[in-house]
């Protein structure tokens, strides 16, 4: 009698936690993508979402080679291009810290990560 309780117990608990253990899917990557698109707000108005050429080769975020197929945010009249679309979000979030991590012309990330 212990034996069957002690299994059915442990089917009970197993099924339970991949219940609860189960990926969720994704849709937080689509609704970030479409608020980028549009100007946060009348002080960031020099800054937004599009495909421009970028001018620096290396991620302001991460530093590291920059990705063609991730859009650019255009700040203080460069565009910035990102090696993957969580970075973008983040540079546009807080531009002018991320913008200080380039050298001059781009090629080198010189801040911190």
């Amino acid at each position: 009698m212990k034996k069957y309780l002690f299994i059915v117990t442990m089917l009970v608990t197993f099924s339970g936690v991949s219940l609860f253990a189960q990926e969720k899917p994704d849709t937080s990557s689509h609704h970030e993508k479409e608020s980028l698109t549009q100007v946060k707000d009348s002080s960031m108005a020099n800054e937004s979402v599009e495909e421009a050429e970028p001018w620096n080769k290396v991620c302001p975020v991460m530093g590291n080679k920059i990705n063609p197929k991730v859009g650019t945010v255009t700040y203080e009249g460069k565009a910035y291009g990102f090696c993957c679309a969580g970075c973008d979000a983040k540079f546009a979030k807080n531009p002018e810290k991320y913008s200080k991590n380039l050298n001059e012309n781009g090629t080198r990330f010189i801040g911190k990560k």
